[in-house]
């Protein structure tokens, strides 16, 4: 099977540090700054940088933040837990979480009563947070008071009412427009390092170094497909698949997820362009020289299914779609 690219390995010579743009700046402009090539331009890229300069995340990979990905629970954990500095937790909170890398995070918050689970002593560590879920962590987290009034039309009677006014009051959001909060939602990464940058009132820091070309360029040829369906990321299936399997390949994820990277089997709970199961996925990334990557990143999802296909044995039979 071949490698990963080399545009993710041994860049650090190459970064340039150069002024940041001032705070309130327009940042949804790509200036070929940041510490994350994904989210140039985004408007949530100031946020970004700032969680990345206080220490509370590391992205998803080499100038990668993954920003469109759902934040999971187990992600959650390690966002607060780095950002407020727990002690360690003498043991472990929920029966769920001992394959899970951020464990040590999750016990950490368990045991400061920032969470108490999904029930029946269970975390639940893979699941996607929604943003009512979010605002009720946020609360605890920061200790914040209860607000008067109730700012959106759509969270009466929701579990979550009351947290969701109190991060109102307190700035951390604005709804999701239209007198709404959207409390059953997924939270993305983009939108979490937003929520989190306001709660800790975080700055973006003062230089951030400029973006190697050569990582650009790639991450526009790679995580960008090259036409409608399965059959625009060809180039990326030709990259890990023999050239007498690339067909059936392309074939399987148009049956899997029609070439949606962000497709997610809500029964199951499986994602990305090959529908791999969050339980495994972490194995599979890793076996496919993709640790830590997100089961969304286009190129960690096909690299993952070659893993299988070559590495893991078992031939086509690890999909229902053949």
């Amino acid at each position: 099977m071949k490698t990963k690219t080399s545009w993710v390995l041994a860049v650090a010579g190459a970064m340039m540090f150069i002024t940041a743009p001032a705070l309130g700046a327009a940042a949804n402009e790509p200036d070929g700054r940041g510490p994350f090539a994904d989210v140039d331009g985004s408007i949530h890229e100031l946020d970004v940088a700032s969680l990345h300069a206080a220490g509370i995340t590391t992205g998803c990979g080499e100038w990668l933040f993954c920003p469109d990905d759902d934040v999971t629970r187990a992600e959650m954990a390690a966002f607060l837990n780095r950002a407020l500095e727990l002690p360690p937790a003498d043991a472990a909170a929920f029966s769920d979480t001992s394959r899970s890398r951020f464990a040590e995070d999750i016990a950490a918050i368990a045991a400061a009563d920032i969470t108490a689970g999904c029930g029946a002593g269970q975390y639940c560590p893979d699941e996607p947070v929604t943003r009512g879920q979010m605002a009720s962590l946020l609360v605890r987290a920061l200790g914040l008071s209860p607000a008067e009034g109730d700012p959106y039309h759509d969270d009466d009677g929701n579990v979550h009412e009351e947290d969701i006014a109190a991060i109102t009051a307190a700035g951390i959001t604005h709804g999701c427009g239209d007198g709404r909060f959207c409390p059953e939602d997924p939270v993305t990464r983009a939108q979490m390092a937003s929520f989190l940058a306001r709660a800790l009132d975080l700055e973006p820091p003062a230089q951030m170094p400029e973006i190697p070309m050569d990582v650009v360029e790639e991450l526009k040829s790679l995580q960008v497909p090259t036409g409608p369906g399965a059959e625009g990321w060809r180039p990326l299936v030709e990259k890990y698949f023999e050239p007498g399997d690339v067909d059936r390949a392309i074939r399987v994820m148009a049956c899997e997820s029609n070439g949606d990277p962000n497709a997610r089997n809500p029964s199951s709970g499986a994602g990305g362009l090959f529908q791999h199961l969050p339980s495994a996925w972490a194995e599979r990334a890793a076996g496919a020289g993709f640790p830590g990557a997100s089961i969304y990143d286009p190129e960690a999802n096909i690299a993952a299914a070659a893993y299988l296909l070559y590495g893991r044995g078992g031939g086509w039979g690890h999909w229902v779609c053949k």
